[in-house]
């Protein structure tokens, strides 16, 4: 009796082993395609990407390998899995620098770093580089359809990362560390000239500068606050602060 339990195991495994392996014949990149991109209009975003990756795996050379890589990735990046979404972009991007889906490609990696922009209380790493991506794909592609959504996402993280320099650049000077103040309201100044903190920045470099007694250097700098925001009230602020 355990004799014939056991071969109807065997054969149990032999047959669903069968199964499985006639469906993986029938398996094409179509129809996988098509089950991938069902569960992605579902909302199955992981399993969704686990399928678009079959696709690369089994058919490589079949013409959806391409761009269902970059549809695994975006899947990825539905489900906030920005980590494994980057992954899959770079791995695309370093073997098809000049594909037609390059321009998407760098603009979904980007999007993935920009998603994870914090605070402005926190490290402004992560925005600075969300910043450069973004400048990359418009300086590589100026004419590409993410063109005009990139320089609005530029503008906003110019904007979170002078918030986050103007905050630690107050800090050192409120604790008297001038220099150091400097060095962040500085940065603010050569990288973000047109952001909304830039008149601020150099009234404060102003100030620093006549603290450490740098008076020429805190005249100079009221100069150039004149010559670029002459409108601003904190030309006026430093006006007044000049004449002390």
């Amino acid at each position: 009796m355990k004799f014939y339990r056991s071969l109807f195991g065997c054969l149990l495994i032999v047959g669903c082993a069968s199964s499985v392996k006639d469906d993986f014949k029938n398996r094409t990149a179509d129809s996988i395609y098509k089950k991938a991109d069902s569960l992605l209009r579902a909302g199955e975003y992981t399993e969704a990407a686990s399928e678009f990756k079959d696709i690369e795996a089994l058919f490589p050379y079949s013409s959806k390998a391409n761009e269902a890589q970059i549809l695994a990735a975006y899947c990825h990046f539905l489900a906030s899995n920005y980590l494994d979404a980057t992954r899959e972009i770079e791995v695309f991007l370093r073997y098809h620098p000049s594909h037609e889906l390059v321009p998407y490609a760098m603009y979904l990696k980007a999007m993935c770093i920009y998603m994870q922009v914090s605070s402005v209380g926190r490290d402004s790493k992560i925005a600075i580089d969300a910043k450069y991506a973004f400048a990359e794909l418009v300086n590589k592609f100026p004419n590409s359809q993410y063109r005009r959504d990139s320089e609005k996402r530029i503008t906003i993280l110019e904007d979170i990362i002078a918030a986050h320099e103007m905050m630690v650049g107050r800090y050192y000077q409120k604790n008297k560390s001038a220099l150091s103040a400097i060095g962040r309201y500085a940065f603010i100044v050569a990288q973000t000239p047109h952001n909304a903190h830039a008149p601020e920045a150099i009234y404060r470099i102003v100030e620093c500068c006549r603290f450490l007694g740098l008076d020429e250097e805190a005249k100079n700098n009221y100069h150039v606050l004149e010559l670029r925001h002459p409108n601003s009230h904190w030309t006026q602020k430093a006006k007044l602060f000049m004449k002390k």
